[in-house]
């Protein structure tokens, strides 16, 4: 894609030689320098979103965007970051030179075919351009235009309602090792010589899956989670007429709360459910993905410091691995006294690009001279992580003990990636099996979606779990189906994001204004919110977008583009509220107030001085009433003035 990028500059530089002295008047002055600072922040994002995927801006970068960078290791990217910073300055102070210059042209005509020549480039400049390609595909998928291959090929008839079934009598604990970005190309030694040689006689003995692809969806932690949890991709809530569009999910209560995972089925079956990681839990809602899928034992960098003997032993992102292989065999080894069944899941962050760390106990081994970080920090997680499974095995439990080790995602751009893209990119899957006599390798296409269902007959039982199939069975997983399984995938997320699940009313509506929280039966919305009612009282939830320091959409932006006749429930700050109705005594602009009607129709307002509740019969009335166009257009105007 970077060659677009470099095509696209070159119009663009074509476009601004060609477009000297065609600017008439301030108006035009203006819109130019405006449509140049545009293309250079487009610019921008799409170099810094590359630096972070190593495939400019996907999906990865849009969900992070809207979730949020709360718990992320800042301290790994202070370079990237202030060139950023210095890039966006450079790119005002050229946008406002040319408004200069072109103010300076005025009255000064030219070439009329040089002026459309102008125009032309410019167009080609925006229509190559890699960020303009992203977006342009996201809304073609947001107005439907991949329907076709959907009514093609349907979700319902390839998702497989989750379902557990015992196969034998044998339940053996499971643990589980995401391994950040630790992908099988590491292991091949024309690439990589002699760097995994602690792993490599484990996966000898073992059951390998050699073709586990990446699939749309899953190519970022969260999601690389999700998909093995849940044998579903990671897309965020859908957008259109009747969807949270834009919204920051930060602010929900609940992961794909409307999805049946492979852990809510273990839990069901008396597994105790357990997660460890090294980074923060609040990190791209990895506490409430846990959490919402019956996981009883979630602990993260916050959770797990007293237990640490040096507390100033910590990366950007959190523990060092080392630390936390000790902690989690602590761990195990409870858990095994305890007689319970139990799965162990594990998070690592020492190979997180874009340099990886490196745990002092592997300080005194570098691969080859040493001088890169990433491989460096890659030979020391083969070295830990196989002597976390050495000791499992060695232990009283190993004989009753599953054990997982599998890549969240492939990696992402680091300081190895050059050699990573001369080989055939695979995610890292491998089963170890202490009743496996000899090693397995299976080389059946598959995805991360696939490894739920794939491990849980070694747990002793048959499943289904979503758009994941048993590589170990005949029955072809969907990668291996499907040649066009991302684009498929792609054309399913508008059904897939149904699991994200926003409740239905189906008692009082209370808002709590002691703790700033809107709560719908189980589900807890933080303020501001902005939900949109239908007539069955399903709801939409909308939330302010925050992009770490900076708030780029307001509620009352989405509430302007609301229909006449849609119902809502908004609270917000008083000032802000209070442009819909005349209100009395407004008190400061930290307090929240609340409104709830319809643009065209009544609509009633208060002080959250204490907590309120809306009533089930209020809510139902609401959805009923009739509305008056007129006054929804007088309410729109006012909402535009808070846009000033």
């Amino acid at each position: 894609m970077y060659i677009l990028l470099w095509i696209s500059a070159g119009f663009f530089i074509l476009s601004l030689l060609t477009c000297k002295n065609y600017t008439q008047n301030n108006r035009r002055a203006f819109l130019g320098a405006f449509v140049v600072f545009i293309y250079l922040v487009l610019s921008i994002f799409y170099i810094i979103s590359d630096y972070f995927t190593g495939e400019g801006i996907n999906d990865a970068v849009i969900f992070h965007l809207l979730y949020g960078l709360d718990g992320s290791g800042y301290g790994d990217y202070y370079m990237i970051i202030t060139f950023g910073v210095v890039l966006f300055i450079a790119s005002l102070i050229f946008s406002l030179g040319y408004y200069r210059l072109a103010k300076k042209a005025f009255g000064i005509s030219g070439n009329k075919f040089k002026r459309i020549f102008s125009l032309i480039f410019l167009f080609s400049a925006f229509l190559l351009h890699p960020s303009v390609h992203f977006f342009g595909q996201t809304t073609l998928k947001i107005f439907g235009f991949e329907d076709a291959l959907s009514r093609e090929h349907h979700f319902l008839d390839y998702y497989q309602e989750p379902t557990l079934t015992p196969i034998h009598e044998e339940h053996p604990n499971l643990v589980y090792i995401f391994a950040e970005s630790l992908e099988e190309t590491y292991f091949d030694e024309k690439l990589f010589p002699s760097l995994m040689t602690k792993l490599r006689p484990i996966r000898e003995q073992s059951t390998l899956f050699t073709e586990i692809k990446q699939a749309q969806g899953t190519s970022w932690t969260i999601a690389g989670m999700t998909s093995v949890l849940c044998g579903l991709p990671l897309v965020t809530p859908s957008t259109g007429k009747h969807s949270p569009q834009g919204n920051s999910m930060s602010k929900m209560s609940t992961f794909y709360s409307g999805a049946v995972c492979m852990s809510d089925m273990l839990h069901k079956e008396g597994y105790k459910m357990v997660y460890r990681s090294g980074s923060s839990l609040e990190f791209a809602g990895v506490d409430k993905l846990y959490r919402t899928h019956k996981f009883e034992d979630i602990k993260g960098i916050n959770e797990l410091k007293s237990r640490l003997k040096d507390k100033r032993y910590q990366t950007p992102w959190g523990l060092y691995d080392d630390t936390l292989f000790d902690l989690s065999m602590s761990d195990f080894l409870r858990l095994s006294k305890s007689k319970q069944k139990f799965a162990l899941f594990i998070s690592t962050m020492d190979t997180h690009h874009p340099h990886g760390h490196v745990s002092k106990g592997c300080k005194a081994n570098r691969y080859k001279e040493g001088d890169n970080s990433m491989l460096n920090a890659v030979a020391c997680a083969d070295e830990l992580i196989a002597h976390f499974i050495e000791q499992i095995q060695k232990s009283p439990y190993g004989n009753n003990t599953i054990i997982v080790v599998g890549s969240d995602h492939l990696a992402m751009h680091n300081m190895a990636i050059d050699d990573l893209m001369k080989g055939k990119r695979r995610n890292q899957f491998i089963v170890i099996d202490p009743r496996q006599s000899h090693g397995k390798k299976v080389e059946k296409v598959g995805t991360t979606l696939d490894i739920g269902a794939t491990i849980l007959p070694f747990l002793g039982y048959e499943a289904d779990l979503g758009l994941g199939r048993n590589l170990l069975k005949e029955e072809p997983s969907l990668a291996e189906k499907f040649s066009n399984f991302d684009a498929l995938l792609s054309a399913w997320s508008k059904e897939i994001s149904h699991f994200w699940e926003f409740p239905k009313i189906e008692q009082d509506l209370v808002l709590d204004s002691a703790k700033k929280q809107l709560k719908i039966g189980s589900s807890f919305y933080k303020f501001p919110i902005l939900l949109r009612l239908n007539e069955t009282l399903e709801v939409n939830p909308f939330f302010e977008v925050k992009i770490k320091f900076f708030e780029t959409t307001k509620l009352f932006g989405y509430l302007h583009d609301f229909s006449d006749d849609d119902p809502f429930v908004w609270v917000d700050e008083c000032s802000r509220i209070g442009t819909l109705e005349s209100m009395k005594n407004i008190p400061s602009k930290s307090s929240y107030c609340y409104a709830y009607g319809t643009l065209g129709g009544e609509i009633s307002t208060g002080i959250l001085s204490s907590s309120k509740s809306l009533s089930l019969d209020t809510l139902n009335e609401l959805v009923s009433l009739p509305f008056d166009t007129e006054e929804a257009k007088r309410r729109r105007e006012n909402l535009s003035k808070l846009h000033k």
